[in-house]
């Protein structure tokens, strides 16, 4: 058996004293000191490691260092150099110097005789000791804090499954299927972050011959108590004016971010972060996603979920769309724990499509896969049925009705029995929540989307971004006390109290003519039978209201001069998204872009019948956890565009 270092931390030191410059190779300039140094580098904030470990660091659109470059780290006017190693498409590499020790350091890359300053990077410099390469075993490592071992990490593959001993050393026997291993955090740690995503994934080379070595280094923290975002599709593709819009949502995001301060924080994706068929026509992939997202967002690690827009469709078959993914983001299934909070992400996205250069290839089924449920039968095992789970999905894995709308559903039922379970899927740019406890033990929400209709509503009308249901564009805030789980919708640009939107029926009618006045007739026709509920005049007194994250749980009080109202549901599509997507369609003779972009019959949409078209009409509205929503609607009360939009 042969003696492999392996890592203990040192506590991180203040920078004292001087340094000194490496012993590497000095710089040469080879002829290239009139090339421009165009660097794009995503600098992550800290590294931890030892001497003569290798770091490596992503870039982005092909602007990262040469090798044979230099990284120059610099403490007033000493500097140590160690040159690049090695670079792929998106990532260079670098050994850590003999000479440096922990601190923060501005990081720079030269080449020849030019020096371009990236940011400041600190180095945790740690100390190697001596441990045992178990013979069979081709992936190991340690998990540590503080310099000391955490027993009882799980550790998988994808396919195996193991955890720390004692010492926090984890041996597996990885096929290296997925050509990558992750931990699954333990509760009351963190992982380090690179931005916004927190590091518990590292690649493998593909070699199961080969023995390689995976070490992470976690912070204890407090968070049996913490915040989850929950950030449905965004479908950020350089395009409708959606990065601008974009901004609207991450300023509120970080508003609620420095709200929440006094908590830890987390975030969770639920896929579609991005177009596929965009990567290429507009040069916006996942990369570009990360550096948005970086460049607008910080102080809360999020984690991702895969949509089927985050598949690389000109790809064939489902295992080689996801390799951008895995590489960029993170992998496509994995597990990890927050306080008492067991999170699993899954990918449902099941890619059956070959590869075409136009993209007409492309094809899915929203299907699980045997090897995550193998996979997740193995991590449960390792989770006390105390623990409350919370899986994500893209889509959805029960319609509205509770019937099951994807495959290995019984399987993943089945493997949830005796757990509280909370399933948050998004994908169809609605909202919904489905309580199956009572059947199945599982609480089904779908989420919403950030990008509402895909950016159009907001293209068209700006700042009146809708969901397909008429909803708000927003993300869901979750509060994990212990085993308690609370949930309140976010609309983006509004606050809390924006729970529900009220209509006078009596001032809607929805007619082409009034809407969609530049329409022909082919399209005009097509737009009033869409709105075919709305395009008539109503003065029957009825009064709508659209209740976006309604659940059988929650009680509706309509009262009219201090009569109650007795409420019903009504089947029909939203009259706001109605207007502020298919007539600004039509009017420009244009058919909806997709038919899955066309208002939806709305499932949280209620009238009450009004004695008088005069009457003020009082609501007051109380979801599940006691949060009251109340508004005294007069009426008449307009209906347009401009008044929804105030």
């Amino acid at each position: 058996m042969k003696k492999i270092g392996f890592i203990l931390n040192i506590v991180a030191l203040t920078i004292l004293g001087s340094m000194f410059l490496s012993c590497e190779k000095e710089p040469d300039d080879g002829g290239v000191t009139r090339e421009k140094l165009e660097l794009l580098i995503s600098l992550p904030e800290s590294v931890s490691g030892a001497a003569g470990d290798i770091v490596s660091i992503k870039f982005y659109s092909g602007k990262g260092p040469h090798k044979g470059d230099f990284v120059v780290l610099k403490k007033s006017k000493d500097e140590i150099l160690t040159e690049v190693i090695s670079r792929s498409d998106d990532a260079f590499s670098f050994k850590i110097p003999s000479q440096l020790v922990s601190g923060k350091y501005v990081f720079s890359i030269r080449r020849g005789t030019q020096t371009k300053a990236i940011g400041e990077i600190t180095f945790d410099i740690e100390k190697r000791v001596e441990i045992t390469e178990k013979e069979g075993y081709n992936v190991y490592g340690l998990i540590s804090c503080d310099g000391v071992g955490v027993p009882g990490v799980v550790v998988s593959d994808g396919v195996e499954v193991c955890v720390t001993d004692e010492n926090g050393l984890y041996y597996l026997k990885s096929d290296e299927y997925n050509r990558l291993v992750f931990m699954s955090i333990p509760a009351g740690y963190e992982a380090e972050s690179e931005g916004i995503l927190p590091n518990f994934h590292k690649s493998l080379d593909g070699d199961p011959k080969t023995t390689e070595r995976a070490d992470w280094t976690l912070t204890k923290v407090n968070n049996a108590d913490h915040v989850m975002y929950v950030l449905g599709d965004m479908h950020l593709a350089k395009r409708t004016n959606d990065i601008s819009q974009f901004a609207n949502f991450t300023a509120d995001f970080n508003a609620q971010i420095a709200a929440n301060k006094s908590k830890r924080q987390y975030a969770l994706t639920l896929g579609d972060m991005t177009w596929d068929l965009y990567w290429y026509s507009n040069a916006y992939d996942l990369y570009s996603y990360l550096e948005t997202m970086n460049s607008r967002v910080s102080g809360v690690q999020i984690f991702h979920t895969i949509g089927n827009h985050d598949h690389d469709m000109m790809a064939e078959g489902d295992f080689n769309t996801v390799t951008a993914f895995k590489k960029r983001v993170a992998p496509t299934y994995y597990s990890f724990n927050i306080g008492n909070v067991h999170y699993i992400v899954l990918d449902n996205i099941l890619c059956t499509n070959v590869a075409k250069d136009d993209g007409s290839g492309r094809n899915y089924n929203s299907s699980l896969t045997s090897e995550q449920i193998t996979w997740l039968t193995k991590d449960l095992s390792y989770v006390d049925k105390s623990k409350t789970l919370v899986i994500t999905m893209h889509a959805q894995m029960y319609g509205e009705t509770g019937k099951q709308a994807m495959s290995y559903c019984s399987e993943l039922e089945n493997l949830c029995k005796g757990y509280e379970t909370h399933v948050l899927s998004a994908h169809t740019h609605v909202i919904w929540n489905n309580d199956l406890t009572s059947s199945k033990g599982i609480m089904h929400h779908n989420s919403g989307a950030i990008c509402g209709t895909w950016w159009w509503t907001g293209y068209y009308t700006s700042g009146l971004n809708l969901c397909k249901d008429g909803s708000p564009a927003g993300y869901y805030v979750y509060e994990m006390t212990g085993n308690d789980v609370k949930w309140r919708f976010k609309p983006t640009g509004k606050d809390f109290s924006h729970a529900f939107r009220t209509y006078d029926r009596n001032s809607i009618a929805l007619s082409a003519k009034n809407f969609a006045p530049s329409a022909n007739s082919t399209h005009a026709a097509a737009f009033e039978k869409s709105a075919s509920h709305w395009v008539a005049a109503d003065k029957n007194n009825y009064v709508y209201f659209n209740v976006f994250d309604y659940d059988p749980s929650w009680t509706i009080e309509v009262s009219e001069n201090g009569k109650t109202l007795q409420w019903e549901v009504v089947k029909a599509k939203d009259p706001l998204h109605l207007v502020a997507y298919e007539a600004q369609r039509r009017d420009r003779n244009s058919s909806p872009t997709s038919s899955f972009l066309s208002t939806t019959i709305n499932s949280h949409l209620f009238r009450v019948k009004a004695s008088s078209a005069t009457s003020t009409i009082d609501f007051k509205l109380t979801d599940r956890f006691g949060n009251v929503y109340t508004e005294s609607m007069k009426r008449p009360k307009e209906f347009s565009l401009n008044i929804y939009n105030r």
